[in-house]
């Protein structure tokens, strides 16, 4: 099997980037719903508000227009977490990190996941003021998507699917734990986790993500475990203070 060290860092760099898109594709689609669920908010109340003024009821108008408000509140929030999808890209330099507000920012764009928002129940104890790592905001979210996605998979068809994600600070280390309610990977795939194409999930998926994970959080000192408590899975993202 090919081991991490087998790969090129141009290589690396390219799966990383393909990940980022990856990530991206898979959750627009419950994104486009939520606007569109927005845009049916604003259409409705505004053709009823219509119809009040060509009859002059205008006692109407008030409630139509509070509904019109709340339509546009909700497409302007779907809307921001779109352009702020579109910046994490960007930031690829060195920056402290408020762990805390990253993956709340990046939970809040997973609930335009159909599965993740409807059937999931998301577990989130994030504390501000740990401390700040300093990393790459870009590569940080994408470790952070890429094990949760991980962990959405692993949960899917079960019953009572959960998620959790909490920070910490231990050691000199600020970190992320992803835990989940799936099966966890068997003991053979257990010692290959973290190496590229490795997986037993099946179907299309490519057995990239967990390997991407690490590699992204690499050249920051960073790195990725694995824990199994049975009956969950825990994964957890470390970057070394300072």
């Amino acid at each position: 099997m090919t081991s991490r060290t087998d790969m090129s860092r141009p290589v690396v760099d390219a799966l990383l980037q393909r990940e980022r898109i990856i990530i991206t594709a898979r959750l627009l689609p419950g994104v486009v719903h939520n606007l569109s669920g927005a845009v049916q908010m604003i259409s409705l109340p505004l053709d009823l508000a219509q119809l009040a003024l060509n009859r002059g009821e205008s006692d109407k108008l008030e409630a139509r227009l509070s509904s019109v408000r709340q339509g546009l509140d909700r497409l302007m929030g779907e809307v921001d977490l779109l352009a702020a999808r579109s910046l994490v890209n960007q930031r690829r330099d060195a920056e402290p990190l408020d762990l805390a507000k990253l993956a709340g920012e990046q939970l809040d764009f997973w609930k335009g996941e159909l599965f993740f928002k409807h059937e999931l129940t998301l577990n989130r104890e994030l504390s501000p003021d740990l401390g700040w790592p300093k990393a790459s905001y870009a590569d940080a979210a994408l470790a952070l998507n890429s094990i949760l996605a991980n962990a959405v998979d692993a949960v899917r068809g079960t019953e009572q699917p959960w998620v959790a994600v909490r920070n910490f600070k231990q050691d000199g280390w600020f970190g992320l734990e992803i835990s989940d309610s799936g099966p966890g990977p068997s003991a053979q795939m257990a010692a290959d986790l973290f190496k590229p194409f490795a997986g037993d999930k099946g179907g299309d998926h490519a057995g990239l993500g967990l390997f991407l994970a690490a590699e992204a959080l690499e050249p920051w000192g960073g790195r990725v475990a694995h824990k199994q408590d049975a009956p969950h899975t825990t994964f957890v993202i470390e970057l070394p203070a300072g």
